[in-house]
């Protein structure tokens, strides 16, 4: 998905229940209605990001429907969104990623590396808690397959060069 997809469904609507058996969170075709309503009727598909400050009790269910559904980058501060236009194709590393905070990582990487945003072909990524990226953009050897990492979001920040 990406923000056109996401600018369509919040002017026309959804047509069934966002819903994910993974993370065990559904939003109904009413719900999303009633979240485009509070929460994204201002937005302008010309701007490369938007604002909005979320109760609470929603938090969950926004950041499933940006993050896990639409795909998109956000950025969170207590109750402060700030959401996307263009996911970041570049982020750096705020702080080591190693396996004593990343258990499922296979090496170490160190702070202040440049990681590229992948979209995994088999993806294991949970974008509730982080991103899939690697360190460079090759391929394994006799395959298009790029290899990749969850990488939670209080570790990156999107890089600007």
């Amino acid at each position: 998905m990406s923000f056109e997809n996401f600018f369509k469904c919040v002017n026309d609507g959804i047509k069934r229940d966002i819903k994910s058996r993974r993370l065990k969170m559904k939003v109904s075709v009413d719900e999303f209605s009633a979240f485009s309503k509070k929460y994204f009727k201002n937005i302008n598909d010309k701007d490369l990001s938007f604002k909005f400050v979320l109760d609470e009790v929603d938090k969950n269910s926004i950041l499933f429907i940006l993050r896990s559904f639409f795909n998109m980058y956000v950025e969170v501060k207590e109750n402060s969104i700030i959401v996307f236009k263009n996911f970041p194709k570049k982020f750096i590393l705020l702080k080591e990623v190693n396996k004593s905070n990343h258990h499922f990582t296979p090496r170490t990487f160190k702070k202040g590396t440049i990681m590229y945003s992948i979209s995994p072909s088999y993806s294991s990524a949970n974008r509730m808690n982080g991103v899939p990226l690697w360190d460079s953009l090759e391929t394994i050897n006799d395959t298009e397959l790029i290899p990749s990492v969850q990488i939670n979001y209080d570790y990156i920040k999107p890089y600007i060069y």
